[in-house]
């Protein structure tokens, strides 16, 4: 064992070792306050003063007559203390009073003298008793202190009471040793646990973390333990799929990059070998695919920084109070009015025809056409399209068609930034950057979008936004 485990084991005896002390003294405190009383001049004795009081009041007495008779110190005694006493003789008769009131009968039978020497509950005073014997029989004397004393009566066995007198201080001595044992043996369960946690830690930070089925006061530790390790693996493959995805971002990028620039430099060679005779026509042909080629790769840088600036919310949104219904509704027939798209079957339905919204009209526009294009583009030309917008808790936007459908790898796929549904080389116009900055521009006007689709059945995108935002 390491001398740091040692270290922590003599702590935590130590610790333990103070919390039985403090304990100890704290009953000792509790059965001090219970041991003693405050007597009638406001000094602190033994709660059992009382009695022995009584007890050797008895040396006060003069027992040489026939009748007991009190000395001038018993006198003295019984006045600077505020005690009262009464003498009974054998039938309980009192021959003999001081300091009494009114209160105290004047005979008592035996029955009584039990019942007061008991006393009672919640009561101010406390009656004493005992017997004094002269040539003239016995006589019993009773002291009364202005004192609220219970007595406890325990009844045990006399022999063996007796005998463990003598092995309480051993007992003691052993319960001791056996709390330091135990708090041993306890501190280094506890140390035991501690270095597995530690150790398993470790191996979690260098991925050699093998699960633990923890049981026991430990058991939510080791759950931990083993959530935290999962939780790392799936970051780690996580990561690693990031980075596969951003080397291929970066490859597909390059490669749309060189595609517009490969024919802008052929054409652009053309036009400026002094050797090459073009008419007119050409160059007119060749001037058409450079601007063609410019624009293309011009959108693309566009989008590049559209795409940064959403993400790292670089970007004011201008927010205005429009009519949602009305906008969507002329969004859709500017898109059936493009010459490309007017044969095709998109239908708009609404429950509320004034639904107000604050919203950025040019970054909304360009979201929901990227996802209004993308059904267009990816699906047969049969294909129909409904757009719907619908009022209630909040506003619903839903985008769905009867076309191809996703799988769910395409879905969780669908808004990675440069992913396409067809290869590059397709005739989509597009950057692969339509659906990742649609979503981008939904999520800063505080929208979710959720996409639900089934291979050959076709695809609903519903958007939902706040009815304040």
């Amino acid at each position: 064992m390491k001398k740091s485990s040692y270290k922590s084991i003599l702590m935590l005896y130590s610790t333990l070792f103070i919390l039985a002390i403090l304990v100890i003294l704290i009953g000792l405190g509790l059965l001090a306050k219970v041991i003693t009383a405050t007597d009638p001049n406001g000094n602190t004795v033994k709660s059992s003063w009382p009695q022995e009081f009584t007890d050797d009041f008895s040396t006060y007495f003069d027992l040489n007559g026939d009748v007991p008779q009190i000395n001038q110190s018993g006198l003295q005694q019984l006045n600077e203390n505020h005690l009262w006493l009464q003498v009974l003789d054998e039938n309980g008769t009192v021959i003999m009073s001081n300091n009494t009131s009114g209160e105290q009968a004047g005979h008592y039978a035996p029955m009584d003298v039990l019942s007061l020497y008991q006393g009672e509950e919640n009561s101010a005073e406390t009656v004493c008793a005992n017997q004094v014997t002269t040539n003239n029989g016995e006589w019993t004397y009773l002291i009364g202190f202005p004192m609220n004393i219970a007595k406890v009566t325990m009844f045990v066995d006399g022999d063996s009471f007796s005998g463990g007198k003598s092995l309480v201080i051993p007992l003691m001595t052993a319960a001791g040793f056996l709390m330091l044992v135990i708090g041993g043996v306890f501190g280094v369960w506890i140390i035991r646990h501690m270095g597995k946690m530690t150790q398993s830690i470790g191996q979690i930070s260098y991925r050699l973390y093998e699960p633990i089925q923890g049981n026991g006061p430990f058991q939510d530790v080791y759950d931990s333990l083993n959530e935290m390790n999962s939780e790392l693996q799936k970051g780690d493959r996580e990561l690693v799929q990031n980075e596969k995805m951003r080397e291929e971002w970066i490859t597909n990028i390059t490669h749309d990059l060189k595609t517009p620039l490969s024919p802008i430099r052929g054409y652009g060679e053309l036009l400026a070998d002094p050797e090459n005779v073009l008419t007119p026509e050409k160059r007119v042909q060749y001037g058409e695919t450079i601007l063609r080629n410019t624009a293309y790769a011009e959108k693309l840088v566009n989008d590049l920084k559209l795409t940064y600036q959403l993400k790292n919310k670089m970007l004011p949104l201008e927010k205005k109070s429009v009519n949602l219904t009305q906008f969507l509704r002329e969004l859709v027939i500017e898109v059936l009015n493009h010459h490309e798209y007017a044969d095709r079957l998109i239908r708009f339905e609404t429950d509320s025809e004034a639904i107000e919204f604050s919203f950025d009209p040019t970054l909304l526009k360009r979201g929901i056409n990227n996802l209004l294009y993308n059904a267009l583009i990816h699906n047969p030309t049969e294909t129909a399209i409904q757009v719907s917008l619908q009022l209630g808790d909040d506003i619903r936007m839903i985008i769905e068609d009867n076309g191809k459908g996703m799988t769910s790898e395409e879905i969780d796929r669908l808004f990675e930034r440069y992913y396409r549904g067809t290869n590059t080389t397709a005739n989509t116009g597009g950057t692969g950057l339509g659906m990742a900055i649609a979503k981008q521009i939904i999520e800063i006007h505080d929208g979710t979008l959720v996409v639900e689709s089934v291979p050959g059945k076709g695809t609903r995108i519903i958007i939902h936004f706040p009815l304040t935002n």
